[in-house]
């Protein structure tokens, strides 16, 4: 069920149900600790005990208490979750004082109850449920809609190579045209030995009668857990990644247009190789696969096969590098927003 209209957001006059409402808090929070992996809530927020307890001098009667709640979502947010939930305007993940600042316009709560005494307990165990707190709540909660989905595997993948043995180059042109030509989708298992994660790189040997070719096309797949949103309709996300220029030199670099492509080949946006710096690209809830892994690919929109006519070294020595390429730098996240049933 989500939050009950007619309750919330509660009033500073309301008289609370306190037991109805932090069980919908409690709901709420558990809803989203089930979309970050962690699977995991600490064993004092699972039992209804720790937030009611018996008051100093013997009162019998518990006496209904919110602290000792609190303390627990500040402490889920703050070391269970440090990893999971992303704040897109501020570029940083986000903590309890952002999400504090977020919600209600206040450095922290209207009620310090995340305070912990010289043992780590919290140090104001006995303030009352005010309704304040519970508003407070449900405004926090409401802002933990995107999850950063860990864990993440992202790497550079060869799409093909190229070996090519030539004895003399007699027509530079025609040798390269050729050479490029020879790709068909087979990969040689040839390296160029270049660093680069996204282009295209090639090297020829000149070795008096007789040239050696290497020519290397490479993606970058991006691959993220999304399984574990089994179960909730994704509205959308978007992929964060930075590029920069590769390390090492060459003889002759080019650019290219590179694009993101979901893991059906569907192209998401393009941007100019050398455009360098972060990037961050929409991801429709289609591309987002919810019965397993997702998988993102930067790739070059350039035919593999196509000749570089700019790669042309001069003289008889055609010992040379080639590369037009990129490199891909962390972080690399996606941040995945879903449609949640507690969300007001």
């Amino acid at each position: 069920m989500p939050w009950t209209p007619d309750r919330w957001p509660p009033d500073s006059c309301d008289a609370l149900d306190t037991d109805f409402i932090i069980n919908e808090v409690r709901a709420a929070l558990a809803e989203r600790d089930g979309l970050v992996q962690a699977g995991y809530v600490p064993d004092v927020f699972d039992r209804w005990d720790p937030l009611r307890g018996t008051p100093a001098g013997g009162n019998p009667d518990p006496m209904p208490t919110v602290a000792n709640f609190q303390f627990e979502i500040h402490q889920m947010l703050d070391l269970v979750w440090p990893l999971r939930w992303w704040d897109p305007n501020r570029e940083a993940l986000y903590t309890l004082a952002n999400l504090c600042q977020d919600a209600f316009g206040a450095d922290g709560w209207s009620y310090d109850l995340t305070a912990v005494d010289g043992q780590g307990n919290p140090a104001n165990p006995w303030t009352p449920p005010y309704a304040t707190i519970f508003e407070e709540l449900y405004e926090t909660v409401n802002r933990l809609d995107r999850v950063r989905m860990l864990p993440t595997v992202s790497e550079s993948e060869r799409r093909d190579s190229v070996y090519r043995l030539t004895f003399g180059i007699s027509n530079w042109p025609q040798e390269r045209a050729a050479t490029f030509a020879l790709f068909d989708g087979d990969d040689d298992e040839q390296t160029v030995g270049l660093a680069y994660d996204v282009g295209m790189g090639g090297e020829v040997f000149d070795a008096g009668a007789t040239e050696q070719w290497f020519l290397e096309s490479r993606g970058f797949r991006m691959t993220f857990a999304t399984g574990a949103l089994a179960g909730y309709t994704v509205y959308q996300a978007w992929i964060d990644f930075t590029t920069e220029a590769p390390p090492g030199s060459t003889n002759f670099s080019d650019t290219f247009t590179a694009e993101v492509a979901d893991d059906n080949g569907t192209p998401l946006d393009t941007f100019d190789s050398a455009d360098y710096g972060p990037k961050r690209i929409l991801v429709p809830a289609d591309s987002v696969n919810t019965d397993g892994d997702t998988s993102l690919v930067i790739r070059s929109t350039r035919n593999d096969a196509a000749d570089r006519p700019s790669w042309d070294p001069a003289g008889p020595d055609y010992t040379s590098t080639y590369r037009e390429g990129l490199a891909v730098t962390g972080p690399v996240r996606l941040i995945v927003e879903v449609d949640l049933e507690y969300h007001g």
